[in-house]
């Protein structure tokens, strides 16, 4: 009879310890490890400028060289704008590209409650600019941020792959 529950006793525990045991290493792992979010972030921001004038609405995204971290923040109707950016050297595009479907100053309307807390909407109205802008690999566009709060303006040209020496330009490959 004592082996009998000797028996019924050990099954239920075995799969019970192992499952303990996965959580446990499971847990030490995740805290353990460095997650994708923990990347050190700072406060930039600074004014979009095409053609020495304030580009009037769009998106400026911030991608981090080494890690693949990107953060994008929203240009205002008067060039400004603030991003929470990867600390280290940063490739950056700039697009406008949905305020062109608009057809110019973007139309009031409720955003859904999901993209309410996720992202603003793009406000201005669409001034055609160089399509490389759009891509952080070929716009030319780089920085270094440091932690703390910074200021760093860009500056988009007309005709970015005449510019020499323009890093991703078109001359420099």
């Amino acid at each position: 009879m004592i082996s009998c529950l000797e028996h019924r006793v050990k099954k239920p525990v075995f799969p019970l310890a192992c499952w303990c045991l996965s959580l446990g290493l499971l847990t030490l792992m995740v805290g353990c490890s460095k997650s994708p979010h923990s990347a050190e972030h700072a406060d930039v921001s600074g004014k979009v400028l095409f053609q020495g004038q304030p580009l009037p609405g769009g998106k400026v995204t911030f991608v981090a060289v080494n890690g693949g971290f990107a953060s994008t923040g929203t240009i205002d109707e008067n060039g400004d704008y603030q991003i929470k950016a990867p600390v280290g050297a940063v490739e950056i595009s700039v697009t406008n590209q949905t305020l062109q479907s608009r057809g110019g100053p973007m139309a009031p309307r409720r955003p859904k409650k999901a993209e309410a807390k996720k992202d603003q909407p793009t406000k201005g109205r669409w001034v055609k600019i160089p399509s490389q802008y759009g891509d952080p690999h070929t716009s030319g566009l780089s920085y270094t941020v440091k932690s703390g709060s910074q200021t760093h303006d860009i500056e988009l040209l007309a005709n970015p792959s005449s510019a020499a020496g323009v890093p991703g330009s078109r001359l420099e490959k």
